[in-house]
């Protein structure tokens, strides 16, 4: 996935300063995820090569910093803007320290792992149980208090214009304004917004090639937003989606298992509806989530802490219902101190269709 990301920006930026190699023999520089077993071979396999630079990338860097130093561990998701600097001076430390001293021994990185391995045992709930794909998603992200006080952790947000998703989301606001199909140029595949009764995104897009492009943030430059009097075909068999399952799926990959930036985590909200799961993306305990999220107004945390799973989860749904616009936060905080009204006092309000209906109107409208 990191491969196609990367292969992307040289494609589109990096032509004369990166490109990516076939073989570890013509490599000047190796990323290596730290979040990902395999390390310990990834390092055996460079130990034979000294004068190849490292740069190591994860989730939360300062906790691998004391283990690879000097070397530097990158954020995750990469930042595509100022990698080729860090690529080029990996490559510069490595040849200096050639010129300087020996390679350093590959042995006490190796007996450095098994420290994590010992710690696991505190980690708080749901950490060591992750698979790759869930902390690919998700992330790593430690749990918040479960009451306001402490100021909270920067990494805990995300700015949605840095992402595939905040052009979205600007496309699909114009398109609702003007009337007219907005597209989203620069990037390798079409993307466009047609504003239907229920706005639609066509894409040539695949999903396993969506995915990696909203998990990471895009150069300011690219996917600038153009109005069109109609969308031609994206490629050979482009996909109709609605937008509101679109969204939803490319603000859970921004997100993993963050909030939008300027969300109160503390803040009662209620899912007006049950996502799409057959045609959006499903995130871990999704399905639990919106069970619990659509009969109750409860604040993210108040939904983790119900459930019992890591705060992570709810975030990713929280940031999902956010863009597709199946948030409900107009009641605010004194939703506490006075019950829902009754629903024939919403009788003046379009309702949504349940999934069950959803599903059978697709099936009917394909035959």
């Amino acid at each position: 996935m990191d491969a196609r990301l990367i292969g992307l920006s040289i494609e589109r930026h990096w032509t004369r300063s990166v490109r990516l190699a076939e073989t570890l023999d013509e490599a000047q520089v190796v990323l290596i995820d730290c979040d990902r077993p395999g390390i310990e071979n990834a390092l055996e396999q460079l130990a034979g090569h000294p004068r190849i630079g490292i740069v190591y990338y994860a989730f939360h860097p300062k906790d691998h910093s004391p283990r690879f130093q000097p070397r530097p561990v990158l954020g995750k998701p990469l930042n595509l803007e100022s990698l080729p600097a860090t690529l080029a001076q990996a490559r510069a430390d490595a040849s200096h320290a050639i010129a300087v001293a020996p390679p350093r021994p590959v042995t006490p990185p190796m007996l450095a792992s098994t420290q994590p391995a010992e710690e696991s045992a505190a980690a708080p709930l749901g950490h060591s149980l992750m698979s790759d794909d869930e902390r690919d998603l998700c992330g790593a992200m430690e749990d918040i208090p479960t009451t306001p006080g402490s100021p909270l952790p920067d990494k805990l947000f995300f700015n949605p214009d840095d992402y595939l998703i905040g052009r979205l989301q600007q496309a699909l606001t114009q398109a609702r304004a003007s009337g007219r199909p907005q597209l989203i140029a620069g990037l390798p595949r079409l993307i466009g917004i047609e504003p239907r009764p229920a706005p639609m995104c066509i894409t040539a897009f695949r999903e396993n090639q969506l995915r990696p492009l909203a998990m990471t943030q895009l150069p300011e430059a690219t996917g600038r937003i153009v109005s069109t009097p109609i969308i031609g075909e994206a490629g050979s068999n482009p996909v109709h989606v609605a937008a509101e399952d679109f969204l939803w799926s490319a603000a859970a990959w921004a997100a993993r298992g963050r909030l939008p930036a300027g969300s109160d985590p503390y803040r009662p909200v209620r899912l007006r509806a049950w996502p799409n799961f057959t045609c959006a993306f499903v995130s871990p305990h999704a399905m639990r989530i919106a069970a619990l999220w659509t009969r109750t107004r409860a604040s993210p945390v108040e939904i983790a802490t119900r459930l019992g799973i890591p705060h992570r989860y709810v975030f990713s749904v929280y940031s999902a219902a956010s863009f597709a616009g199946l948030l409900d936060t107009t009641a605010g905080q004194g939703d506490e101190a006075s019950p829902p009204p009754p629903t024939p006092t919403q009788s003046d309000k379009p309702t949504r269709p349940s999934i069950l209906s959803r599903i059978l109107r697709k099936l009917r409208d394909a035959v």
